[in-house]
């Protein structure tokens, strides 16, 4: 199961459009037949597969793992991150086999992901100096977009991977989660900008030009926001490599906070004396 989870996941990332000449590409995959039955086998076989924990009653940790079997069938790349047949604290990887979900391994896998994510993080460099540079070679060159999508789908299927397994095994999932902001971001901007491609089929058969062009508009304002997204992880990860430089950073960081967090102090107590002065009228 954790083999197929992979494969929809990477099936996913060759699906979804990741700005600039990709789109197109994707548009070209999504038409084609067997891709989408491929997805949907892959995903009926891992919603039955969960089902036996969804009607699970008698289970000590029955509400756990419906709850788990859910999110598998409504998300199934989680199923290489969460298993609805085993205890929620136990996680099976491969070349580790089955391990306790604590701290201790949380830590274990960020310095496991630091080094490959940083070089896949890397990877954007080339695509947008090919976006910049050779903007009419890919919309030209089938070969040079193809090229383009499929290195845009695997920095997304490793952003979407180690975001899943982390998040499954941090303790504390929505911290984990605003934290790595941006990670979030980058996966999340390329299923956006799909379900626009399926709403823009309709829209150019009934909305008028101006609807059209609004929709060009966002695939541009989509396709900027996940290059920023790539390149703010990109420098996030550089620095964490070069500690006395990054401490250097998050002090400034910290400056700021403490600076805006006086505003609010301050504005807090400003609102509070204006409602005393109410009261006292």
């Amino acid at each position: 199961m954790f083999l197929l989870a992979l494969g929809i996941l990477m099936l996913l990332g060759f699906v979804l459009p990741h700005g600039g000449a990709s789109e197109d590409v994707s548009q070209q995959i999504w038409s084609f037949e067997p891709v989408r039955w491929t997805l949907l086998a892959l995903w009926l076989l891992i919603a039955m597969e969960s089902l036996p924990s969804l009607v699970a009653w008698r289970r000590a940790d029955a509400r756990s793992a419906r709850l788990r079997a859910l999110l598998v069938v409504l998300i199934p790349p989680f199923r290489a991150a969460i298993s609805p047949h085993t205890l929620h604290r136990w996680l099976w990887l491969p070349r580790i086999g089955w391990v306790s979900r604590d701290e201790a391994l949380f830590h274990r896998l960020e310095l496991r992901f630091a080094i490959p994510m940083l070089l896949v993080a890397i990877l954007i460099l080339p695509v947008i100096v090919a976006e910049l540079f050779f903007n009419v070679e890919l919309e030209t060159s089938r070969g040079m977009a193809l090229a383009m999508h499929a290195l845009t789908s695997v920095i997304w299927f490793a952003f979407a991977l180690e975001f899943m397994v982390l998040i499954s095994v941090a303790r504390k999932k929505f911290e984990y989660a605003r934290d790595h902001w941006i990670n979030l971001l980058i996966i999340v901007l390329p299923l956006v900008a799909f379900l626009r491609t399926l709403v823009l089929f309709k829209a150019l058969q009934l909305a008028k030009v101006s609807k059209v062009f609004q929709t060009v508009r966002l695939r541009v304002l989509l396709t900027r926001a996940y290059r920023i997204a790539l390149l703010l992880n990109l420098l996030e990860r550089v620095l964490e490599r070069r500690p006395e430089f990054y401490l250097k950073v998050l002090k400034a960081r910290e400056q700021r906070k403490r600076k805006e967090l006086e505003d609010i102090c301050k504005r807090i107590e400003a609102v509070e004396a204006q409602i005393a002065q109410q009261r006292d009228r």
